[in-house]
């Protein structure tokens, strides 16, 4: 039997994991991955170069918000290297008003806004994050529990992220209970693991999922071109009965769907820092810089803390420092990185090793109105483009789940629609 072409365009986790899925129909289609860079897996990797152990993308991940991915894992066989947070870093802190403060920070308001929320009637329409919390809660709340995971999540603003897309569970326990406290408080305790990583990093999961996953992979080829059943590359063209996409947002809106250039979007610069010695005076997994504050650093991981499990050495101290910019040279990075670490935790001591990543436009602002955007670009795409689908993080959630999550349910569509 003639078998239909596949082509899926981007290997980063949303491209992996939708071939990943489709290729449980290979005995359908013939299914080919078009990647631009010489890897898989976008920006998710890990490095042992230096001597120490560092994450360069995602690296830490909540269970209770992880059903896909930990659905995955375990199809794959990767539940079996799964370890858990060191459960003496549990405390988180935000850094404000001059001092690191410990998260949730206590206070009258933080009381008040709990209490208040038991009473306050649900809002159907959307709003920002902002807003939610000000209704439900009050201010203080709002600036000392929302903000943090608007900076940590999204690197955005509460007053501009949708709640209905950015943080689609309070919006649901304020829907189904009438309130998010008593929502929470209904809610069936998750037995899973609590956070989790692997134990020789993201980068086996990655390479894994690859090896798991029957497809053609082609490397080194950038797509420059999308036609109705077509796809040329720096490398040549392709035909095709399907394509999917897995291109950043700017990048398939700049090929088709200019729509989704009006999605913002936010990165960040990573600087890794490692010392043979214990510098780090302090139990936590890591802290936030809030919003208002004129900081260069976005918030410091704790990442010889969190997993120890990565540390080399009994004294070592493993730090991840994200800054606000992605447009600084690595010297002026490490500089600004420097200076946040002896500002907030008094590490005055130079580092043995350092590295830098810049990731650019990585996090997509799904801010109010994201929905419209969406919606235009289904039309269109229904109308012009019928064999195209595409999946991303900038539908409805930017983390490794939403990502596995959103190319699952495309895979399922699909096939569903086309095999009888």
């Amino acid at each position: 039997m003639h078998k239909k072409r596949i082509l899926i365009l981007g290997g980063g986790i949303s491209g992996l994991t939708l071939a990943y899925y489709l290729a449980r129909r290979k005995d359908l289609f013939d299914i080919q991955l078009i990647e631009k860079s010489e890897r898989i897996g976008g920006w998710i990797d890990s490095d042992n170069s230096t001597g120490f152990f560092f994450e360069k993308g995602p690296r830490v991940f909540r269970g209770s918000k992880s059903k896909e991915f930990l659905e995955l894992a375990r199809e794959i066989g990767m539940d079996k290297e799964m370890i858990p947070c060191n459960p003496d870093a549990k405390a988180r802190f935000v850094w404000r008003e001059g001092r690191l403060r410990k998260a949730p920070i206590l206070s009258w308001g933080l009381i008040k806004g709990v209490l208040r929320d038991l009473y306050v009637k649900p809002k159907v329409e959307d709003e920002s994050v902002w807003d939610f919390a000000c209704r439900r809660f009050n201010a203080q709340v709002a600036q000392d529990v929302f903000d943090p995971m608007v900076t940590g999540i999204y690197g955005g603003s509460t007053s501009e992220i949708s709640m209905k897309l950015g943080f689609p569970l309070f919006k649901a326990l304020e829907e189904k209970h009438g309130s998010v406290i008593k929502g929470l408080l209904k809610t069936p305790r998750f037995n899973g693991p609590r956070i989790f990583s692997f134990q020789r990093g993201m980068k086996s999961f990655i390479k894994k999922l690859e090896e798991m996953t029957p497809v053609q992979f082609h490397y080194g080829e950038e797509v420059t071109a999308i036609g109705q059943n077509t796809v040329t590359t720096s490398k040549g063209t392709y035909e095709a009965d399907f394509i999917f996409s897995a291109l950043p947002s700017h990048i398939i809106g700049r090929l088709l769907f200019p729509q989704l250039l009006q999605i913002p979007l936010h990165g960040t610069t990573m600087v890794h820092v490692g010392y043979h010695k214990n510098v780090l005076h302090r139990e936590g997994f890591g802290y936030l810089v809030a919003s208002k504050e004129n900081d260069d650093v976005l918030g410091v991981v704790f990442d010889s803390n969190a997993f120890t499990q990565f540390n080399r050495s009994e004294h070592e101290t493993r730090l991840t420092v994200m800054l606000k910019r992605d447009d600084v040279s690595d010297a002026e990075a490490r500089d600004l990185a420097l200076k946040g670490l002896k500002n907030h935790l008094k590490i005055k001591d130079h580092p043995d090793v350092s590295l830098v990543l810049r990731a650019a436009k990585v996090f997509p602002q799904l801010r109010l109105g994201h929905e419209k955007i969406l919606n235009d670009v289904e039309a269109v795409r229904k109308e012009k483009f019928p064999n195209l689908r595409l999946v991303g993080n900038y539908f409805y959630g930017v983390g490794v789940n939403d990502c596995i999550a959103r190319a699952k349910s495309v895979s399922d569509i699909f096939l569903s629609e086309t095999v009888s």
